[in-house]
């Protein structure tokens, strides 16, 4: 053998050296993802304690039976090949009190094509008309109502996550690809498990955290780490100012949180991982929380981030109105009203959906 043909022999066995093992860490680090979102809990096996008629009864309170007009009309859903759309649910369910009300609602839309996340916040007193589901009619309520009953209807969080998807798709013309479910009790342990997040208090939110919350200490004003059940608590305040700055601190926490991340190491975010994941409850499979790991996974650090709250707060549009007030849990509520069709379109530009075909 020349000494040009031994060198050929050697660089192609150093290639595919190469290749092997670029194809062992592949698989190895396919495994390891497969292992790791196996620990996610299924909404299906999720069931939920069931309400009596009368508890039944009072959640659904003064539910209208829905009219049809123009306004009402519901819009085609589009969808976008470049966006996936998961809900993310916070809900105060316990088993002494059942109800599963959805005290959050953050529409969380990943573009793969210009890197963004962007998050849409539903106020949870919008009272829209909620779609039929399993058998039952669903009139107009609120639209954090619908979880509840979507939940009940089906006896587990699935049927929730279900009535949730269709009540956004019918309302707002949006595709909702999945629903990610955390309770009051996850939500201060993933905060606990990663040690706390910042957030910059303002003097305001520091003394009612401070006066009005008896289970955190003295808050000051600036840029504090709020422990689990302080950071609950404060993206819980709405009685300083509105419903909407209240979804905003919600979504300032959410922002933390990835940020949070963005700075972990592997062995930190692997440990992370082990601890959260069992606590979170989802309609997605493994292979499909597999493969959007392996979509999203290389964009996270770069990945731009982007809010909006649903009715949207722009002169531009009609504008949302208090007053209707409907009766729940025996308690006169009041509830917000919108265009529902303006809200869509604003909805979906925002977004960037480009309806396929187009």
């Amino acid at each position: 053998m020349n000494p040009e043909e031994k060198k050929r022999k050697i660089w192609l066995a150093a290639i595919l050296g190469m290749i092997g093992l670029l194809l062992i860490g592949v698989i190895a680090a396919g495994v390891y993802l497969r292992h790791m979102v196996g620990l996610v809990r299924s909404a299906e096996e999720n069931t939920v304690a069931t309400l009596s008629q009368e508890e039944l009864e009072a959640l659904m309170g003064t539910t209208e039976e829905a009219t049809t007009s123009p306004e009402d009309t519901w819009p085609q859903v589009v969808s976008d090949q470049n966006i996936t759309n998961i809900m993310l649910v916070g809900h105060n369910y316990r088993e002494d009190e059942p109800n599963m009300l959805a005290d959050t609602m953050i529409l969380c839309s990943v573009n793969r094509q210009d890197k963004a996340l962007r998050m849409v916040s539903f106020l949870r007193d919008l009272y829209v008309p909620l779609p039929a589901y399993a058998g039952h009619s669903g009139g107009r309520n609120r639209i954090n109502v619908c979880y509840a009953l979507g939940s009940q209807w089906k006896r587990s969080s699935l049927g929730g996550m279900e009535m949730l998807a269709k009540c956004i798709e019918q309302n707002f013309g949006v595709s909702v690809d999945h629903t990610i479910e955390v309770s009051f009790d996850t939500f201060i342990s993933i905060i606990d498990t990663l040690g706390g997040v910042e957030v910059d208090l303002t003097e305001k939110e520091a003394e009612y955290l401070t006066q009005k919350v008896g289970y955190v200490g003295e808050m000051q004003a600036g840029r504090q780490i709020l422990a689990g059940n302080e950071a609950l608590a404060y993206a819980r305040i709405r009685k300083i100012d509105s419903d909407r700055q209240r979804a905003a601190r919600q979504r300032v926490v959410i922002t933390s949180v990835i940020d949070k991340c963005r700075s972990m190491g592997l062995l930190e975010l692997h440990d992370l991982a082990e601890k959260v994941l069992p606590m979170i409850v989802t309609d997605m499979t493994t292979d499909e929380i597999t493969d959007y790991l392996w979509e999203l996974i290389p964009m996270v650090k770069d990945l731009k981030l982007e809010s909006l709250t649903i009715p949207v707060d722009n002169e531009t549009l009609p504008q949302s109105a208090w007053g209707k007030t409907i009766d729940l849990y025996g308690y006169q509520s009041s509830v917000l009203e919108c265009n529902l069709k303006s809200n869509g379109e604003y909805l979906r530009n925002f977004l960037g959906i480009v309806p396929e075909g187009d």
